[in-house]
């Protein structure tokens, strides 16, 4: 077991996510959050406006709140700052708890003071010191401009949830996520008598009390659990494959070209080989506490998940160069093993059973993914007939290229194995965009592929419909291209006939 940081935060949205939905997802947090009536309700650049925050913005990182309260605050080290230029500072600006790794958390039901008033007398007063140091922190953008990273956000979530269900946030994540998944060694608390731990020496943070920090970044887990849990999630174990699909889709977008965020997925953009290929995107969440740095990994293009954990003073740095190590070689690989056992269930050459329509369609494989190679429908050649039309739209088609749906229904046809299965596939129109000039073009033609979609159609049939055929064994056996209102069977299937698929064999790990 490590601290897993971060990634604690993915356990907190998905807690959310299986007790109540999409329920929520909208409210104001101040419904939830009491405290926050006490603010200041004239909004400011100094003062956060928390009736313009939903739970949503907390969970993706787009309420516009700062980082933290007080952790990292450089007042609380023993430095003498005001010799390096800083000015005095009075002892209410300097926070008395969560301020490092040595301080006590900052308790959010706050801290009882005793205050001499007169000879045996004294008063207490109930000092919230989180929420009125929350109340001092200015905002640090207005709610959806730009992700900004926060701490605090994810605490409030623990809050709210908790609220929410009139139940402590550790006990249902313990219920409801962590004994359904058989997470056994995954906690939310330091773990208790034995076990395989992984400390290094000195300060490593493993006993850091994080308190009410801890759905931000204090859980603990192991890289085997990590990884389990992350495929749960792409199985849809808890939350239905439509929730899964809603929930892994980026919220917003940050100054870096190929990094997106999510509630709270850090997405990743890469290419299939690395340097060129498919676009692929990576669900990622790290994690850094004390020694301790972590990332776990998910894949939906591929069904895969992975974890990686580190422990030590060099942390940080090792993980960034195993993590870059495992992927450079681990995405090309599973790319090719996709391509591999795509085409082996689906490659093929299709034939109407009634030879006197001379129609037929052939499905070949290269590094772009399954491709129609040839098509043929009543004696003429359609994706001539399709380049043509490309042609007169101003952008030749050079690929056409079948990608899932996520849509299945059940064998539609009498006397059919009741164990086969049909599923919807789309014929994407690759274009060349290249320039000629060879000059990096702003408004890059391929990324409006996505407005071609369901287009053109005949009798209110796309021409790019297709419904596969497949057995209880998962290999194809009809194709219908649906504008043409037939049915090709299979007659066939090497996977490795097509001349275009020569170069791809099968990879192994």
């Amino acid at each position: 077991m490590y601290r897993i940081g971060s990634i604690s935060k993915i356990f907190t949205v998905y807690t959310l996510l299986v007790n109540y939905g999409w329920e929520h997802w909208n409210d104001c947090i101040m419904k939830y959050l009491p405290e926050l009536q006490h603010a200041d309700h004239n909004p400011s650049v100094a003062h956060v406006d928390w009736s313009k925050i939903t739970i949503g913005d907390l969970a993706s990182q787009l309420s516009g709140i700062g980082r933290d309260y007080s952790y990292g605050d450089l007042a609380n080290l023993d430095i003498p700052w005001t010799d390096a230029g800083l000015p005095p500072l009075s002892p209410d600006d300097v926070p008395q708890c969560g301020g490092n790794a040595s301080m006590p958390p900052c308790d959010r039901d706050g801290i009882v003071l005793l205050i001499h008033v007169a000879p045996h007398s004294y008063s207490s007063f109930l000092f919230l010191e989180y929420v009125h140091g929350l109340f001092r922190r200015a905002p640090v953008f207005a709610p959806q401009t730009t992700p900004v990273y926060s701490n605090t956000a994810f605490r409030m979530l623990g809050y709210i949830i908790q609220a929410i269900g009139g139940t402590r946030f550790d006990k249902l994540l313990q219920s409801s996520v962590l004994r359904p998944l058989n997470l056994t060694t995954t906690s939310y608390a330091i773990p208790a008598g034995e076990g395989s731990w992984v400390i290094p020496n000195g300060e490593s943070g493993w006993y850091q009390d994080t308190g009410d920090e801890t759905p931000t970044a204090g859980m603990y887990s192991s890289s085997s659990n990590l990884a389990k849990f992350g495929r749960d999630v792409l199985l849809s174990k808890q939350l239905s494959a439509l929730e899964t699909r809603r929930w892994m889709k980026p919220s917003s977008h940050t100054a870096g070209l190929f990094l997106s965020v999510g509630s709270p997925w850090e997405i990743m953009r890469t290419r299939s080989q690395i340097s060129h290929g498919r676009t692929i995107d990576l669900y990622t969440k790290s994690g850094s506490i004390g020694q301790y740095n972590s990332l776990l990994v998910i894949s939906q293009d591929y069904g895969v998940a992975l974890s990686i954990m580190t422990a030590g003073l060099s942390s940080a740095a090792v993980i960034e160069v195993a993590s870059e190590m495992v992927l450079q070689t681990l995405i090309p690989t599973l790319e090719n093993r996709t391509l591999y056992e795509a085409c082996k269930s689906l490659c093929g050459t299709y034939e109407s059973p009634d030879r006197s329509k001379n129609s037929s369609l052939t499905v070949s494989m290269d590094t772009n993914g399954l491709q129609v190679e040839r098509w043929i429908n009543r004696g003429v050649d359609f994706l001539a007939v399709i380049q043509a039309y490309a042609s007169q739209t101003g952008s030749p088609s050079i690929h056409m290229i079948l990608q899932a749906t996520n849509l299945e229904y059940p064998p539609n046809t009498q006397g059919q194995d009741v164990t086969s299965r049909r599923v919807a596939y789309r014929a994407i129109f690759e274009k060349d965009t290249s320039d000629s000039t060879g000059q990096h073009r702003i408004m890059d033609q391929s990324a409006r592929q996505w407005t071609s979609v369901d287009t053109p159609m005949y009798g209110e049939i796309a021409y790019d419909d297709f419904v596969v055929h497949f057995d209880h064994s998962g290999i194809a056996f009809a194709i219908e291209p649906r504008v043409m209102r037939d049915t090709l069977y299979k007659v066939d299937g090497e996977a490795g006939s097509s001349p275009r698929f020569t170069h791809i064999q099968s990879p192994g790990f």
